[in-house]
């Protein structure tokens, strides 16, 4: 949907020029110390970005891993939140992010592995 695509590259334009900075990092870990990474680079004259979890720990034994699904989720559920405004929940959203997951992580287990349910 343009209008979600919109709203969210205007919101990725906006974030670059309130922090003064085109990347954006966070670090995180789990009740188990595994790491989730995410450094986010945003392209302010095309209102894109790049989500990128390298660095994210290996998948474990547990059921902490995530499927891919889970994290694009999570990426969907906070550019909505950070909009500030209804827009439609659909592809739209992620039409200006790409989104790099390293296999066999964390966020991107092997399909043999535990999943959060």
């Amino acid at each position: 949907d343009l209008n979600a695509e919109l709203a969210v590259k205007d919101m990725l334009r906006t974030a670059a020029k309130d922090h003064g900075t085109h990347v954006l990092q966070a670090e995180d870990h789990l009740d188990d110390g595994s790491k989730i990474c995410l450094e986010v680079t945003i392209d302010e004259e095309r209102g894109t970005a790049v989500f990128d979890f390298e660095g994210t720990g290996a998948q474990v034994l547990g059921n902490l891993n995530a499927p891919r699904a889970v994290t694009y989720s999570a990426v969907i559920y906070c550019l909505r939140c950070m909009i500030g405004h209804d827009i439609p929940l659909n592809q739209g959203c992620l039409s200006p992010v790409t989104i790099k997951i390293p296999r066999g992580s964390l966020l991107w287990p092997h399909e043999s592995a535990a999943v959060v349910g």
